[in-house]
C-alpha cells in the first residue's frame, strides 16, 4: 500500500489573512533567516510537523483549532493518522519523517514575508526499522 499525501503548509501573510507566528526556536531549515519572521513561521509549521511525525491525531487537530495554521492537506492529513492509528493500535509499524522544508518568501531575491509566504514540506513515511 502506498499513500501520497501532499500539502502545502502556512499561507502567511497580509494577503492570506493570516499572520500568527510560532517559536524560532523549532525552526531548522531557517533559524538564521533569511529574514527574522522565516524562523517564526517554521516554528509554527514545524509544531504541526512534529505532531505528524508523532502520529498524533487529536494533537493535531487541537493544533490546528488553536494555531488556525493555514494547512491545505490538513483534512487529508489527519485522515492519514487517523488510518494509521486505526490499522496499527498503540504502536505504528510506519515512521514518518519530514524530509524537506521550504517556503516561498526565503527564495533568493524575495523580500520579507511581509505580504505573503507559502510554506511547503516533505515527509517520507516508511516502515520502521525493527531491531
Amino acid at each position: 500500500t502506498v499513500f501520497v499525501i501532499s500539502s502545502d503548509f502556512c499561507h502567511w501573510g497580509a494577503q492570506f489573512g493570516y499572520t500568527r507566528v510560532g517559536s524560532p526556536g523549532l525552526a531548522k531549515t531557517y533559524r538564521d533567516g533569511p529574514h527574522p519572521d522565516n524562523a517564526k513561521i517554521e516554528g509554527l509549521d514545524r509544531e504541526g510537523m512534529t505532531l505528524i511525525e508523532q502520529q498524533d491525531a487529536d494533537g493535531f487537530r487541537k493544533y490546528l483549532q488553536r494555531e488556525g495554521n493555514t494547512i491545505c492537506g490538513r483534512h487529508p492529513i489527519l485522515v492519514f493518522l487517523e488510518t494509521l492509528a486505526a490499522a496499527s493500535g498503540n504502536t505504528s509499524p510506519i515512521a514518518v519523517d519530514f524530509v524537506k522544508y521550504a517556503q516561498s518568501s526565503a527564495l533568493p531575491g524575495m523580500p520579507p514575508p511581509r505580504t505573503a509566504s507559502v510554506s511547503y514540506a516533505c515527509a517520507l513515511c516508511k516502515p520502521r526499522e525493527i531491531g
